[in-house]
This record gives structure tokens, C-alpha cells and sequence, in this order.
């Protein structure tokens, strides 16, 4: 556990995670009388992970606003979409610059991410439209890799995918 005072400011998701730790450790006959320690760690701790949840959110939107430019048929809505990924790179920014350590576990936010933007694309255009379904479960199968890269492409402040071909 890092003892340094300044940890709060430099990386807010690993303060949460250390001071609920240091709470758990304090010992049982130096606590005040009536401190739920256990739970005020636990509030702690769930400080911090709404962010890593944020976060994953927010790369589940970027990877199924990407797959939706690319593969929905309905190409209407495509500015929005760019406009959003647009928006959720700056609110992942804000987070990776509060908790660098979060920034560090990227990747495994994003294969569940990943996973869940593919599921719910693939379901809605089950519903919207059934030939689209085929081709995008034809290009994108479900136990496969993400399509896109996470740092050149998904985190790429330039980068979005190309249009579906007419």
C-alpha cells in the first residue's frame, strides 16, 4: 500500500482501493467504538469501482457506436453516432487522467466491453433488420476478438469505422 499522501490526487481509483484496504487492516482494538469499518471500507472501494464501471460503459458505447456506423443499414443516424463516440472518448479521457491505474486496465474493460456492445448490437439487429444480422454475425462472430484495436482505433481520437457498403 502506497503510504505517499498525495495518491488521491495522482490516481483516484488506487486511493479508494488503498484506503478501504488500510481501513480493513486497522486494527480491531484502536478503532472507535461503534465504526462499521467494514462497511465504510466497502463504500470506499465502491468509489472507486462506479469509475471502472464508467469506464466500461463508456467503451461498450464507443465499440457499439463503431459497429453501428459499420454495419447498420440505416446510415441516417451516422453523424450522431461519430458525435457520440466523440463525446464518450472525452468522458473516458477525464477518467484515465484521474485514475492512471484504470488507464492500465484497459484492456480487460474492454474485452468485456467488447462482448456486450457485439451482444447488443447483434440483438437489435435481429429485431431492426434480419439481413444485416447475418452479414454483421458473418463478419463479427461472437466468440471471435474485438474488431477494432483499443489503442490505434477504439481510444484514437482520429479514427472511426467506415460506412456499410451500399
Amino acid at each position: 500500500m502506497p503510504d505517499d499522501a498525495g495518491l488521491h490526487d495522482r490516481d483516484w481509483y488506487a486511493w479508494t482501493q488503498d484506503q478501504a484496504a488500510r481501513l480493513r487492516a486497522w486494527p480491531e482494538h484502536l478503532r472507535p467504538n461503534g465504526l462499521d469499518v467494514e462497511e465504510v471500507a466497502q463504500e470506499i472501494e465502491s468509489l472507486g469501482k462506479s469509475d471502472r464501471r464508467a469506464i466500461t460503459s463508456f467503451l461498450r458505447l464507443i465499440a457499439l457506436h463503431a459497429l453501428k456506423m459499420e454495419f447498420h443499414p440505416v446510415t441516417e443516424f451516422a453523424g450522431h453516432w461519430r458525435k457520440e463516440i466523440g463525446n464518450f472518448r472525452d468522458e473516458l479521457g477525464r477518467l484515465f487522467e484521474e485514475s492512471p491505474s484504470l488507464f492500465a486496465q484497459r484492456e480487460a474493460l474492454f474485452a468485456k466491453a467488447w462482448r456486450d456492445a457485439r451482444r447488443e448490437l447483434a440483438r437489435d439487429l435481429g429485431v431492426d433488420a434480419p439481413e444485416a444480422a447475418r452479414a454483421f454475425a458473418a463478419a463479427v462472430p461472437a466468440e471471435g476478438p474485438p474488431r477494432y484495436d483499443l489503442d490505434a482505433q477504439v481510444l484514437n481520437e482520429d479514427w472511426y469505422p467506415a460506412p456499410p457498403a451500399p
